[in-house]
């Protein structure tokens, strides 16, 4: 080795959040383990809800406090961040509704600093008002970090140029997923303890029971599938009574296990399911169900769709079916009772995620768009 790599030291990068998703861990651990770059995380330690976590004890976590009023926020450390120089460049979350991210941005770019905005992009072509606000937002910036490849085409259409939209995908917990993935396989038939598992075909929802999850289409379209096939619904939400009635007026097989948590309790559900279904949108449980090789199906509508729709595979990972038509959802869910293919399917589903939606995927993608704006030497 030599003396030059010996005395390298990374640019300092400030990733700048308003709180802590709890689905974000394994990315920002990731990017801590990075030759690359030395990452500070900065957001408010206050938890907000399940899905946010309270804070991370690691050192390069740092916290931000965040005051919101009507649905606008504000992060006054952000900006005494923006003048520390210290810091190489930053990725500040991509919401305009963070007042203070504007002047922060503002900031550090008039400092010279590269800045990088983290976000979902565009889902679909904007009009009006917001469209306007977007684009503002956005051009404040060096270049974005979007989820899809849907994102950095809407924005060429925009008017932005595509070299500075960079696609990192999306990622879970792809480690512990996988470990239960191998230890469910493995695990002797004798010493399972299935508790979930119908003793039928099956599919499988993992979501949030709200209006937007649209769960009532797949409980209809249960009705027209054979009667020895069931819909498992792991998940809590004010929509759970609502679907129980369906289900049982119906004469459906729907079985409600509440919310799961438990990785192994999940790896048996994803494991022997025929299919994931996802009547609305279908966001990051399309990482989650094709980490196990298991097919995602939901809508074709992609302006009303999560940039994470992009990791399904038509007639392979999973299926699309006309949104709103309840026939074509059972039509499709049908072809998945065959369980000819079914190793295949899990095969190419385990590559795909793989292939580009894993914490260490990202941080790839993520080192290359910073690599693009700042020098590294060494």
């Amino acid at each position: 080795m030599t003396g030059s790599s010996l005395s390298y030291t990374p640019p300092r990068i400030a990733v700048v959040y308003t709180h802590f998703p709890h689905y974000r861990a394994p990315v920002f651990e990731a990017m801590s383990q990075s030759a690359a770059y030395d990452y500070t995380f900065h957001y408010d330690p206050k938890g907000i809800e399940k899905t946010i976590a309270s804070g991370a004890a690691a050192g390069n976590h740092h916290f931000l406090a965040v005051r919101s009023w009507r649905g606008l926020m504000w992060q006054g450390g952000a900006l005494a961040l923006a003048r520390d120089p210290k810091v190489d460049g930053f990725i500040f979350l991509g919401n305009p509704f963070i007042l203070s991210t504007w002047a922060a941005v503002t900031l550090a770019r008039m400092r010279g600093k590269p800045v990088f905005l983290w976000t979902h992009g565009w889902l679909r072509r904007d009009r009006g008002a917001k469209a306007r606000l977007r684009r503002a937002f956005y051009r404040l910036a060096d270049g974005l970090l979007v989820y899809g490849a849907r994102a950095r085409e809407i924005g060429k259409a925009e008017g932005f140029d595509p070299a500075r939209i960079y696609v990192i995908n999306n990622s879970l917990d792809y480690a512990a997923q996988k470990r239960a993935r191998e230890a469910a396989l493995t695990m002797p038939d004798a010493t399972r303890s299935d508790k979930d598992v119908p003793d039928k075909p099956f599919f499988l929802s993992v979501s949030r029971l709200v209006d937007s999850v649209e769960l009532d289409k797949a409980i209809e379209a249960m009705a027209r599938l054979p009667a020895d096939t069931a819909l498992v619904v792991v998940g809590a939400g004010p929509k759970r009574e609502a679907l129980e009635k369906q289900a049982k007026a119906l004469g459906v097989d729907v079985r409600f296990t509440g919310a799961i948590y438990d990785e192994t309790r999940l790896a048996s559900l994803f494991l022997q399911a025929r299919a994931v279904v996802s009547p609305g949108k279908v966001g990051l449980l399309a990482m989650h169900a094709l980490a196990y090789g298991t097919p995602v199906i939901t809508h074709d509508d992609l302006d009303r769709q999560m940039p994470e729709v992009e990791a399904i595979d038509a007639g392979v990972t999973g299926a699309f079916f006309k949104r709103g038509d309840v026939a074509d959802l059972a039509r499709h869910m049908g072809e998945f009772l065959g369980g000819n293919t079914k190793e295949a399917r899990r095969a190419a589903a385990i590559a795909r995620i793989e292939a580009g939606y894993t914490p260490e995927a990202q941080v790839v993608y993520i080192t290359a768009a910073l690599d693009t704006k700042i020098k590294r030497v060494g």
